[in-house]
């Protein structure tokens, strides 16, 4: 039975339960705990009275009049200063003063200081609480001073002695009055400060003439920390007390003495349990003895240990867990101090938020202690460092006490400590001080804290947010404290933690506090009996008490389950060396060739075992929660050599396979980068940087990786991924990543550092596509991964990729836009085991970096922050630093003696994976039935053996190949090439229609990546056979071409030099719509049988085909093969051009012949019907004038300008020309280039078929 505990506590003091007495001072006071069959009879030291003062503050409140003159100079006040009086303040409990020497009788400029001191009175300390100058006394003797008396209000002072210390500015003397009261006012509690009253007394001094020198020296001393030194509390008895002996404990009722002890507590025992007893203490002294203290009661009870409640067991394989609630106990340990040492209730300070709250054990006051550190850099943080919940019990006061170092980086003020509580039912916690870093930093200082109003059980915290970790360096906090009034050892009933026990016997080694437990190491499906105790402080020098267990039932079940198997050879002979894996569970077998994996997952679960020179093979295993494991036996067949390489190519209604010759299994190396390394990249955040690897034949085996690191490279806690894509989507790493490496210091100065890793143990295989190796930064320091940046090779731009948010990959060329500074390949190589390719890796080494500074969002080619973070990463088992550059493996593909090979064999693969047999083969080729078309059809090919122990053994099949046949020509997918097909594609020559992927790939017959003219004809040649394939024909002659314009009929004709066969032909024309119109296009010579068609594309483009479509040639017209009418839009005098772009001959084979444009261009005008010579214009003219004539037709032509006696001064043209309307500027002069003179002048033009004379006349 649980009963209430009666606590009795009686302080003693002189007057206001304060003070005590002046002479042979008693204990301050007495507390009775009531035990079972016994009270605890506990009390404080005396306090004394006077100590160091001139007078004792012996009532409150209190006022004495006085004079500091003669008094001599005593203690240290603040600045200049003289005379003065010491006035004595025993404190026995922590209180708020008001003093002041606000009154009418003082007369003089006072100042007003606190002080602590030793026993000897020489070494006084400032408790930093002075003012000279008050601010609100309103009535003095101002007569003899003009400056406001000296106050000090709201001063807290905890217990101890203190001395209030008047004195004068600039050695001042007179009257005063000074009072103290426990404070009341409400007053800004910074005016108790010597830092903020030392700024308005620096102002004074100067006012009153002290020099700078003495100013500067008076504040050396006033703000010399040591003046302030916090004071230990603990103190001997005073002196003035006089000379103790000994305490004595009476009982009140009787006076009878009950004992005598030095120590400050009494168990008074065999008493009766409900029977209230009474007790006082007395000091004795050499002297005498003291009176006694009040009388203190106490009622001692029956105590049983509460237990815990509501104990429940949650049963795992092979273990239990057991929950239950705490008993209503008392309290845990108050007073509790926590300096961080190992032990103790250390364990339970808990943080919240982040990872910037660390356990350093390196440095304190002394160290460890608790730090908060900058590193990691966060942002907009919000962290908080729990102190472990105190339960209080009774008590409703505490004192919580911590050494706090604050080391700025920069005052930025925005980050900020904030010290908070909570108790009771509190939803909110209650702010006792926010510190914030815009001011200097500190060392560890001691801050302390008077909580009232406390119940149930008090929660503490450090609260750290703000903007940026990184404006700060750190804080630290130390000698953490929560401490109550008369509470100075644990006592007798305080609660300490639990017991657990098993079947009866102990099983924790130590009492602890959590309300959880795990038994480990049991016997599944075996039960126990598991019980929890409280356990309690025992009297001193006695066991502990321990509460009656709570018990429950429970037996452990198998949640797991195991695997076990022998795995032999074809032969039967079992297997040493297997690595056998699942999951993260792994064996290796003896000589045995027994394995057995541990605690898999129920359900099903992949099983494979791996050895060097035999296939890998893999069972899916259907795992079952039982004593009993699953049975799961392997065969394993020697790794024969196996096709590679294997490629499909589509044909109509069949599928042509090819392959490489086996050439065995070997490590290689591959890499993107060349032989030099000019930078590096990093971000210094949560980045991540990847290259995609794609080997050259498959399957190939992850082995190995080489990292390369450069240019003060600082992440220490990195690690690497490998995500595989079987589809090669060229999209970035995709699915779940497989860990290689969980962590590592991949840190390098400012050389080149590389690191290998031997990962062949993950068992990463890559079946198909690629496989993409990532780096990840995880914040822990700037990567600095070494960079091949130059020369810029853009083939491998897909290869080398980033994320700077963990989910979005791209290039990094895509996210540096290309920055060459930052874009490059990344110092990544992959190491395979398979059938290798041609070289993929070179030696790669790298200077020391001085490039520019690059960067772009996070990223840089500069650790930029010098982060050199602390090198705590445990390294990988797997890695090795090397001590040299890397030599990359190349092997050569190794020949195979064939001997051995008895064939091959194909199989089809469906999209479910299973293999069927098709075909047999000793080639290394094969064409296979695939019907119908246009469906996908997946192969792979094995090779088969003979062996001089296994008898005939199958390889491992090669990759998967896929393709679809189809029909060349055919474009409708109908299986069938007809002339339909032949109209689809002059459609898209023409953009009629634009073909889809699998339409290009019908219709491009030639294969040349286009379709054009010679699509056409191979089509026409499939459907009907090719009959101008038997044509005779120059492979080498040219095709030589001419656009030939007939004025007369506003014609354009193709005219083609050639010999051989035409069966085609493809050809676009350039014009300006706006100028020219071209009508239909028509055949020189008619012609059955041949298809002339054509289309107005858009921005003046006209494209013809035309085809043969009997697989015959088209004929021609003396070398004349399209006539192409055109009709002229513009008026008499404009031009336009015509061009011949482009022009594709398909000759007798349908194949594009060489060509080559002679005439390509015309000019297309108006043609006149007659011939005429116009009349200038303007005229008369100056300076200038325009000459127009008409030509119907080409000739030569003969334009002059003669004066008046029939001399011809100027020719203006003299040559041949085409038809059209002409004009020529004549500007007035001769053909010496010289000004003719004014006058009448004739100008005369002369053909072959015409003649005329006209005048005009020239003015200046």
């Amino acid at each position: 039975m649980k009963l209430r505990l009666t606590f009795l506590t009686l302080l003693f003091y002189f007057n206001q339960n304060l003070f005590s007495q002046a002479e042979l001072c008693p204990p301050s006071s007495i507390n009775v705990f009531g035990g079972d069959m016994e009270n605890i009879v506990s009390w404080g030291e005396p306090v004394g009275n006077i100590g160091c003062g001139d007078y004792a503050v012996n009532e409150l409140p209190y006022t004495h009049q006085g004079s500091n003159v003669g008094t001599g100079d005593n203690w240290p006040v603040a600045g200049s200063q003289g005379e003065d009086v010491a006035y004595t303040l025993n404190v026995a409990q922590t209180t708020t003063f008001d003093f002041t020497l606000c009154s009418p009788i003082t007369n003089y400029d006072t100042k007003l200081e606190i002080f602590t001191s030793d026993q000897d009175c020489v070494a006084p300390v400032s408790t930093g609480n002075y003012n000279d100058d008050g601010q609100i006394c309103s009535e003095w003797d101002q007569t003899g001073s003009p400056y406001t008396p000296s106050e000090l209000y709201g001063v807290t002072l905890q217990p101890g002695q203190y001395y209030v210390v008047v004195d004068g500015y600039g050695g001042g003397t007179g009257n005063y009055e000074l009072s103290v009261s426990v404070a009341g006012r409400d007053i800004n509690l910074l005016a108790n400060s010597v830092k903020t009253a030392w700024l308005a007394e620096q102002q004074k001094m100067a006012d009153t003439g002290f020099s700078q020198d003495e100013i500067t020296a008076y504040t050396e001393i006033v703000m010399d920390p040591l003046r302030y030194a916090v004071q230990n509390s603990s103190r001997d008895i005073p002196e003035e007390c006089g000379t103790f002996a000994t305490y004595e404990v009476y009982n009140a009722v009787d006076n009878s003495l009950l004992a005598s002890t030095t120590g400050l507590s009494y168990t008074h025992g065999d008493l009766t349990n409900g029977t209230e007893y009474c007790y006082y203490i007395k000091t004795v002294y050499d002297e005498g003895s003291s009176e006694a203290t009040e009388t203190g009661c106490g009622t001692p009870n029956s105590w049983e240990p509460a237990p815990p409640t509501n104990v429940y067991a949650e049963v795992w394989d092979e273990e239990v867990s057991l929950y239950w609630t705490a008993p209503d106990v008392n309290n845990l340990g108050v007073p509790y101090t926590e300096t961080f040492d190992e032990g103790g209730l250390l364990d339970l300070w808990l943080v919240d938020g982040g990872d910037n709250w660390l356990y350093d054990e390196a440095s304190g006051n002394p160290a460890p202690s608790m730090i908060f550190n900058w590193s990691p850099s966060v942002q907009n943080y919000d962290q908080s460092l729990y102190a472990p919940v105190i339960p209080l019990g009774a008590l409703t006061e505490a004192t919580v006490s911590f050494d706090y170092e604050f080391d700025n980086w920069s005052p930025t003020g925005g980050e900020y400590l904030s010290i908070e509580y909570k108790t009771g039912s509190d939803a909110d916690w209650t702010v006792l001080e926010l510190f914030d870093n815009a001011g200097e930093d500190f060392p560890f200082t001691n801050f302390s804290y008077d909580l009232t109003g406390l119940s149930g059980s008090l929660f503490f915290r450090f609260h750290a947010y703000g903007d940026d970790t990184f404006q700060l360096n750190w804080y630290r906090i130390d000698n953490f404290s929560v401490t109550a009034p008369g509470r100075d050892t644990r006592n007798e009933y305080d609660f300490m933690g639990y017991n657990v026990y098993v079947d009866g016997a102990l099983d924790n080694n130590e009492a602890f506090d959590s309300t959880d437990y795990t038994v480990y190491d049991l016997d599944n499906e075996l039960q126990y009996v598991f019980g929890v105790t409280a356990v309690y402080e025992g009297a001193p020098g006695e066991a502990n008490y321990e509460s009656s267990p709570v018990n429950v039932t429970a037996q452990p079940v198998y949640v797991f389950g195991d695997v076990t198997g022998v795995v032999r050879d074809p032969n039967g002979a079992t297997l040493d060396s297997v690595i056998v894996t699942s999951g993260s569970a792994s064996d290796t077998t003896d000589e045995t060739g027994e394995y057995y994996l541990w605690n898999l997952d129920v359900g099903l679960n992949t099983v494979q075992v791996r050895r060097s020179g035999f296939y890998t093979a893999t069972e899916d295993v259907e795992v079952l929660a039982q004593a009993d494991p699953t049975l799961q036996d392997f065969v394993m067949s020697p790794d024969m050599p196996s096709p590679v390489g294997l490629n499909a190519y589509p044909l109509d209604e069949q599928v042509y396979l090819e392959w490489r010759e086996p050439g065995g299994a070997a490590i290689y190396d591959m890499a993107y980068y060349d032989d030099n390394f000019e930078a590096q990249i990093g971000c210094g955040a949560p980045c991540s940087f990847s290259v995609r690897f794609t080997p050259p034949n498959y399957p190939a085996l992850l082995t190995g990786m080489v990292l390369s690191f450069q240019g003060g490279g600082s992440a220490v806690a990195a690690s690497v991924d490998a995500y595989l894509d079987p589809s090669g989507s060229v999209g970035g790493p995709v699915g779940e990543p497989i860990n290689l490496v969980p962590s590592a210091d991949l840190s390098a100065p400012a050389e080149l550092v590389q690191y290998q890793f031997d990962v062949s143990g993950a068992g990463v295989e890559v079946s198909s596509g690629d496989i993409y190796i990532v780096v990840n930064e995880a914040g822990s320091g700037f990567l600095g991964i070494s960079n091949d940046t130059e020369p810029q090779s853009s083939e491998y731009y897909d290869r080398n990729w980033v994320t700077t948010d963990g989910v979005t990959w791209a290039t990094i060329f895509d996210v540096v836009a290309g920055d060459p500074g930052l874009t490059g390949d990344f110092g990544i190589l992959a190491q395979f085991l398979g059938a290798p390719g041609m070289n993929y890796a070179m030696t790669a080494s790298g200077d020391v970096v001085e490039d520019a500074a690059s960067s772009s969002g996070v990223i840089s080619n500069q650790n930029n922050d010098n982060n050199d973070s602390e090198r705590e990463t445990e390294q990988p088992e797997n890695m090795t630093i090397l001590n040299q550059i890397y030599e990359p493996l190349n092997p050569v593909p190794a020949d195979v003696d064939r001997d051995d090979l008895v064939e091959y064999r194909v199989y089809e693969v469906d999209v479910a994976g299973v293999e069927t047999f098709v075909v047999s083969t000793t080639d290394t080729f094969a064409t296979v039935t695939a019907s119908p078309n246009y469906v996908e059809y997946c192969y792979n090919v094995s090779a088969f053996w003979n062996t001089d122990n296994y008898g005939q053994l199958e390889s491992r099949h090669s990759n998967v190949a896929c393709t679809v046949p189809y029909a060349l020509g055919d474009a409708d997918f109908d299986s069938d090439t007809d002339i339909n097909d032949v109209l689809a594609v002059v459609d898209f020559i023409l953009e009629e229609d634009f073909p889809t992927e699998d339409e290009f790939r019908n219709v491009d017959v030639n294969m040349d990546e286009e379709i054009n003219i010679a699509d056409v004809i191979m089509i026409i040649d499939i459907i009907y056979g090719g009959n101008a394939r038997t044509m005779s024909y120059d492979m080498s002659e040219i095709a030589y071409v001419d656009m030939l314009t007939d004025y007369k009929k506003s014609m354009l004709g193709i005219s083609i030099d050639y010999q051989g066969p035409i069966r085609g032909i493809e050809l676009e024309i350039e014009y300006d719509p706006e100028m020219v119109n071209i009508l239909s296009t028509g055949l020189a010579k008619l012609q059955e049988d041949v298809m002339v068609t054509s289309k107005k594309m858009e921005n003046g483009k006209f494209k013809v085909v035309v085809a043969n479509l009997n697989s015959g040639s088209i004929e021609n017209n003396e070398n004349m093969y399209l006539n192409i009418p055109l009709q002229f839009n513009g008026n008499d005098y404009q031009v336009s051009t015509i061009s011949l772009k482009d022009i594709k001959i398909a000759g007798a084979d349908g194949s594009i012949i060489r060509s080559l444009a002679r005439t390509d261009l015309s000019d297309i005008k108006a043609i006149p019907v007659d011939f005429a010579l116009q009349q200038n214009f303007p005229n008369p003219f100056n300076p200038s004038t325009e000459i127009r004539f008409d030509l119907p037709e080409a000739d030569y032509v003969n334009l002059s300008v003669y004066n008046m006696m029939g001399q011809k001064i100027k020719t203006l043209t003299s040559g041949n020309m085409t038809p059209g309307y002409h004009s020529i500027i004549w500007n007035g002069t001769n053909d010496a280039g010289s000004k003719v003179a004014t006058g009448m002048y004739f100008y005369s033009i002369n053909t072959s078929q015409f003649q005329s004379i006209k005048k005009m006349l020239f003015l200046k």
